[in-house]
């Protein structure tokens, strides 16, 4: 059982952090790191982040962990509890965060993916062996490049071969941005894999019914979704992408809009259905992610409320307004509001297709197959395969 880190243990791990970092540096092609460096800032801050490293990073998770699970051992012997809870709490940690944690002394390989993110409190090291990677983190935080001897703020590239040290913030690290990476690493770590899409099937029925057909190179349900794409999708939703590909015109008084998606927002600028982020500057910013209230905005536009003055609803509660109509639970809306992915996207297009079409008996999907936009065998054939009910 992994047990609280003790202060010495702590101390041991910092120190041989700089001992390894002092040692492998030194060259013209690896400089050492700076002797100012130490005196005036890792050495003075040493000593407080030994003794505020274990209570700030540990306790409040394990303590939360032990609160949640404390009904559970009501019936242990009490000399036995401790221990049971603090297993518990282990499991607890690491199922429901989905977050590895760990402890190396020395420099171990981690191998790592796209969207991993590796953490680590103050002294421990990184060293990306392969792969691509950026610093991630709180802003303001940084990490050390020792065998540069400068510091790397989040969103700067991680250098290959590199040691770079956590130093002043704790849920400091770097994120992998290639397809897979090795990490070494050494000191307390955890390790965040990327989001595992969980509606597959429901982008699998949606493409079936061509209401959601992905990318030339995938789904890509673990990544957040785009305006065009979100705008897109309300088209379809709307039984209206053949006239819009049919769009002649352009896309309107934006410049910053990709060929592909040149007829969406042009036809959709022309029906009033978009207004771009800035007209003044020809902007309809296709790339900026779409919020959860956002997309489902044009999911209640697709169901025929209207979010203009004295309209229906706001866009801002957008997610409330649907769980007020019983378009979806307040479980569900909790769910989708964050992170929000192209996978709560299908998700919520998809039971979107079940919502009554406002002021009628009809349901959306109903509407769809009416306007010829939907193939009613299909979608039979596409729901039928789906093997989970709806929570």
């Amino acid at each position: 059982m992994r047990r609280r880190c003790t202060a010495a243990v702590l101390l041991t791990a910092l120190f041989c952090s700089f001992v390894v970092a002092w040692g492998s540096a030194g060259s013209a092609s690896d400089p050492a790191i700076t002797l100012s460096y130490l005196e005036k800032i890792f050495f003075p801050m040493l000593s407080k982040q030994v003794s505020d490293r274990a209570e700030a990073v540990w306790k409040p998770l394990f303590d939360g962990a032990v609160k949640k699970l404390e009904t559970q051992t009501a019936d242990v012997r009490p000399k036995d509890r401790t221990e049971v809870v603090n297993a518990l709490a282990e499991e607890y940690l690491e199922k429901t965060a989905g977050v590895r944690y760990g402890f190396a002394a020395h420099l171990t390989p981690v191998a790592c993916r796209k969207g991993d993110v590796l953490t680590g409190s103050v002294g421990t090291g990184f060293v990306l062996q392969t792969g691509d990677a950026q610093v991630s983190g709180p802003a303001g935080g940084s990490v050390v490049n020792i065998s540069a001897g400068r510091t790397l703020a989040p969103g700067a590239a991680v250098p290959v071969g590199q040691r770079l040290l956590v130093t002043d913030r704790a849920g400091t690290g770097i994120r992998i941005v290639s397809d897979t990476a090795a990490v070494a690493v050494d000191g307390h770590y955890s390790l965040t894999p990327a989001y595992q899409p969980q509606y597959t099937d429901l982008a699998d029925a949606l493409y079936a019914m061509k209401l959601f057909l992905g990318t030339p190179t995938g789904y890509h349900l673990e990544r957040a979704p785009s305006r065009l794409e979100a705008l897109v999708m309300m088209i379809r939703l709307l039984g209206e992408e053949s006239a819009a590909l049919a769009y002649q015109e352009g896309a309107g008084p934006f410049r910053d809009v990709p060929d592909w998606g040149r007829p969406y927002v042009g036809y959709a600028y022309s029906r009033g259905y978009t207004a771009g982020t800035s007209l003044e500057k020809g902007l309809f910013s296709p790339d900026r992610s779409v919020t959860p209230e956002q997309y489902m905005t044009f999911l209640l536009r697709a169901l025929g409320y209207s979010d203009q003055p004295a309209g229906d609803f706001v866009w801002e509660r957008a997610l409330d307004f649907a769980v007020e109509t019983s378009i979806v639970s307040a479980a569900e809306a909790a769910m989708v509001r964050v992170p929000f992915y192209r996978d709560q996207v299908v998700y919520l297009s998809y039971y979107a297709l079940s919502a009554r079409m406002k002021g009628a008996g009809v349901t959306l999907l109903t509407r769809l197959i009416e306007n010829k936009a939907v193939d009613a065998a299909a979608a039979s054939s596409a729901m039928a395969a789906i093997g989970r009910t709806r929570p």
